[in-house]
């Protein structure tokens, strides 16, 4: 028997030729509000495009997403929304709930859903609810959640 069996050969090797990129966002609840996390760099293929990417958007005051899956995408949902919310502000005269940020995000998601590469994760505070997490993976479902996990895989 050979030994190099028995430990993998080497081009099982994590520093051998191939290498994945891709992201990793998080939303997690507690008593006192919400924690939302990302990486930051941005690849295209094997090459990083800015390790410095910001992938966590504020929407409103209170309420932020986190970003996966295509940026243009993600960018251009977030860009929509913000807009939404700040029109509904104006006319309410109240500032739009986490669940209302949410919902946009899901049915622009939804609505888009055969032309975008996009999973997000909506988290935020209001005064009605506390502190929630929102996860509107791809397609635009949307599920309320005390944490969610999401990211993209580059091969």
């Amino acid at each position: 028997m050979d030994v190099s069996s028995l430990i993998g050969s080497s081009s099982d090797a994590p520093t051998s030729g191939e290498h994945r990129m891709g992201t990793t966002i998080v939303g997690v609840c507690y008593d006192g509000g919400v924690v939302l996390a990302a990486d930051s760099r941005t690849s295209t293929g094997m090459y990083v495009a800015n390790r410095a990417s910001d992938k966590i958007s504020q929407l409103t005051d209170n309420v932020y997403v986190c970003r996966s899956g295509s940026a243009a995408d993600t960018q251009v949902i977030s860009d929509y929304v913000r807009y939404f919310l700040h029109q509904h502000t104006i006319q309410s005269g109240q500032p739009a709930t986490v669940k209302v940020a949410s919902n946009l995000v899901r049915l622009l998601a939804y609505q888009n859903k055969s032309m975008l590469q996009a999973g997000m994760i909506v988290g935020g505070w209001d005064k009605y609810e506390g502190g929630q997490i929102y996860s509107v993976p791809l397609g635009g479902t949307i599920l309320r959640q005390p944490f969610a996990i999401g990211g993209s895989i580059k091969r």
